[in-house]
């Protein structure tokens, strides 16, 4: 089909590719920034006590994922170490909001209920009080513009010298979910923000891409790799021999986890390692089809996990594909590692992942034949050693620890010596 359409293309008078050209143009969606961004009417709320609001683009449950969770458990640290009340807000229309996990995630920290307010954006200008206290967590790059004339604002109404700090949870290099075009170049103004912030970020590695980018924040703190606390609860303490299963990390609507390159290595390793057509393939984390691999194999879906779930397949599985087109490391090939999963993962500039567990191999590229090759490479360390994997070092010390905010302190010390 991709050869008929090619050469339909050469043979196109080309008046008439230009006209198609324009009429898909006239179809296309608007940039996204002209649909993201907007403006906050701001109502002036005279209250003392200032809150801390955390504003998501979204929070619906087939959005929660680890970067979810991680915003929202510093938005109750935060919270209970200033001893202000909590908001949450909902920057964009769309799906159906789950508050419920905000909820639930309140009770685990033992968070009083009353003191969390919620508002889904309803209008395209969405009124929102403001009082001259209050403090605003930035989720991701349109949610961090949006805010800075809200936080304008918001000086002129308490007659601040200056505008509060906004922080922003970088959870990954925003620009890069975007072509070089006016959308990246928005994404990067995020970045590059003349106002006041302290970024979060959500890994070492992706504190280091994005300075080495040419960005900089006022304030600047790095959260450690760690095991969510969910999974780390829900942890067997078992170690039983791993079975020939791989578990394949697989979400086709996110474009940076490569579901593409995971299908042809997968093909790649079916074609070229006959020897071991005897695993089970599966697919967790997003959904899909079955997929025919070829020689009788399918990759079989699984879908979106149970944290109980996932564990069980962590504790069983024998290999692990998780491909992440970022900077930032990403949980799924850490948290298969520490689970004694023998785990095949990519590189990217400065990450490189086969430094923080020995049961991690980082492919240079995720061509089929590499991908193929370094999984067949697994399979045999797992045949070799059916408990091998659990065996293996960690090279990250606070992985596994409570501890999952060490700079708590000193971001909490910085707020309070911001307060107007």
């Amino acid at each position: 089909m991709t050869n008929i359409r090619e050469m339909l293309k050469r043979l196109i008078p080309p008046a008439a590719r230009d006209a198609i050209i324009a009429a898909r143009a006239k179809l296309s969606a608007p940039p996204l920034e002209l649909t993201a961004l907007h403006d906050y009417e701001i109502i002036k709320d005279p209250a003392p006590q200032g809150r801390l609001t955390l504003v998501m683009p979204s929070l619906a449950s087939k959005t929660i994922f680890g970067g979810v969770s991680t915003g929202v458990d510093i938005l109750f640290a935060c919270a209970q170490a200033l001893n202000m009340p909590v908001r949450v807000v909902i920057d964009d229309f769309g799906d159906p909001t789950d508050f419920s996990y905000i909820e639930r995630a309140a009770e685990r920290v033992a968070f009083v209920r009353g003191d969390i307010e919620f508002l889904s954006r309803t209008a395209e200008t969405q009124p929102i009080s403001v009082r001259a206290s209050d403090i605003f967590i930035a989720f991701n790059w349109w949610v961090a513009l949006n805010l800075r004339g809200l936080l304008a604002q918001q000086m002129i109404l308490s007659g601040a010298k200056k505008p509060r700090t906004l922080l922003y949870i970088v959870q990954d290099y925003e620009p890069g979910f975007y072509p070089w075009n006016s959308t990246h170049m928005v994404a990067r103004a995020a970045f590059d923000s003349d106002g006041r912030t302290f970024g979060i970020f959500n890994s070492h590695e992706l504190h280091e891409y994005f300075r080495a980018q040419g960005h900089a924040y006022e304030r600047e703190f790095v959260i450690p790799l760690k095991m969510s606390k969910s999974l780390k609860n829900a942890r067997n303490v078992a170690e039983g021999p791993k079975e020939k299963t791989m578990l394949v990390y697989g979400r086709p609507s996110v474009a940076r986890n490569c579901f593409p390159a995971v299908v042809a290595g997968l093909k790649a390793f079916v074609r070229l390692y006959p020897e071991y057509r005897d695993w089970r393939l599966e697919s967790a984390g997003g959904d899909h089809d079955a997929i025919d691999l070829g020689y009788g194999k399918v990759l079989s879906p699984l879908g979106k996990l149970s944290i109980e779930k996932y564990v069980g397949k962590l504790e069983t599985a024998g290999v692990g594909l998780s491909l992440m087109a970022s900077p930032h490391p990403s949980y799924p090939p850490l948290e298969m590692a520490h689970f004694g999963v023998r785990t095949v993962t990519n590189g990217y500039a400065c990450k490189d992942l086969s430094r923080a567990h020995e049961n991690i191999v980082s492919i240079k590229d995720i061509l089929p034949e590499t991908i193929a090759a370094a999984l067949a490479r697994q399979c045999g360390a797992v045949l070799a050693d059916r408990q091998g994997g659990w065996r293996s070092k960690s090279m990250l010390p606070d992985y596994l620890s409570d501890d999952g905010y060490p700079f708590m302190n000193d971001l909490v010390e910085a707020l309070r010596q911001d307060a107007p």
